[in-house]
């Protein structure tokens, strides 16, 4: 495996800023205010019967880039509100070097191009009619349930399993959060820095540059699970790819997303990714892609569900997945 020559040596973990663990303190926080007691354990997939032989066959489900989608407006609303926090934070009272980390990352949001964000969507909801309605145009309507799992794909550093979250209440604490974690870590350091590793401590507009640019990557975390209040009926979950544009700010050596697949779709070539290769391509896979966490598969409101759930079961024992339950939805079947 290729080893990144880091620009900064950082030692130990007593050496690190305390800003480079405020992404990490914010999650957990987040994290603790969305938790319930007792959390659903698996999420359904709504897709049609063609995509179901593809998923099985292939072991992957696909992720494809949000701008050729709905999910671009819904991620241009999540933006939109993180940045107008990032505003209003540089306006909060405190060192003047803190203030200037922020607008240093408000200037990322207003000047940077938006990351290609690849998407695929979820629910908790595993017989929802209006999701049902969106799916199997031609084709059998499936819901396929997975184990909840954020490494159900394998481990990639950049995918993430987003609970969406639709109240803008919800939303502004939870980039505030963040901010105000950034901002605390960063206020801190300036008063009392950390052992540099250093001959010589770095430069404040390094620092500056860093923690700003970090800051802005770990809120796009959030911004891919914004969603308008109106949608809130779908309890959507998500698995994002945030494909940030390293070469940008590094001088050596950076990590390589995977490369795009292409496919087509109503006349557009939409570009996508595949669950099974997500991780970077100057970094080698640790371990093996497991097999998808499938516990079910329902059939949707159709016709004939009998005879398609007989297709399901034969599709799913010829590929290992013995065990798999094929149920059928209780929405009424309605001819048009």
């Amino acid at each position: 495996m290729p080893q990144p020559p880091y620009e900064i040596d950082v030692g130990g973990a007593d050496t690190l800023p305390r800003w480079f663990a405020a992404g990490r303190d914010a999650s957990l926080a987040i994290v603790e205010r969305f938790r319930v007691e007792q959390p659903t354990q698996t999420i359904f997939h709504y897709t049609s019967s063609a995509a179901l032989i593809s998923i099985v066959r292939n072991n992957e489900l696909w992720l494809s880039d949000a701008t050729f989608l709905n999910d671009r407006v819904e991620i241009a609303h999540g933006r939109e509100i993180a940045r107008a926090r990032i505003e209003a934070a540089t306006s909060w009272d405190g060192h003047p070097e803190v203030r200037a980390m922020m607008k240093a990352a408000l200037d990322i949001f207003e000047t940077k191009p938006d990351p290609v964000v690849y998407v695929a969507c979820f629910s908790w909801e595993g017989d929802d009619l209006a999701q049902w309605r969106g799916y199997g145009r031609g084709d059998a309507p499936i819901a396929i349930e997975l184990e909840c799992d954020p490494l159900m794909f394998g481990y990639t550093s950049e995918g993430m399993l987003h609970e969406v979250r639709y109240e803008q209440e919800d939303q502004s604490w939870t980039f505030d959060q963040v901010l105000r974690a950034y901002w605390d870590a960063y206020a801190e350091d300036v008063r009392n820095p950390m052992p540099s590793p250093r001959p010589e401590p770095m430069p404040v507009e390094e620092e500056n540059a860093l923690c700003a640019g970090k800051l802005y990557h770990d809120l796009w975390r959030y911004v891919v699970a914004c969603k308008n209040p109106a949608f809130r009926s779908e309890r959507e979950v998500r698995f994002t790819y945030i494909a940030h544009d390293f070469a940008s700010s590094s001088r050596g050596w950076y990590p390589e997303h995977p490369a795009p697949l292409f496919r087509e779709r109503a006349g557009l070539i939409i570009p996508y990714l595949s669950s099974s290769n997500l991780n970077f391509r100057n970094w080698d896979r640790i371990g093996e892609l497991p097999p998808l966490p499938i516990r079910s598969v329902r059939i949707g409101p159709i016709e004939d569900q009998t005879l398609v759930a007989r297709g399901v079961r034969r599709l799913l024992k010829a590929h290992g997945y013995n065990s798999v339950e094929v149920t059928q939805s209780g929405v009424p079947f309605r001819h048009r």
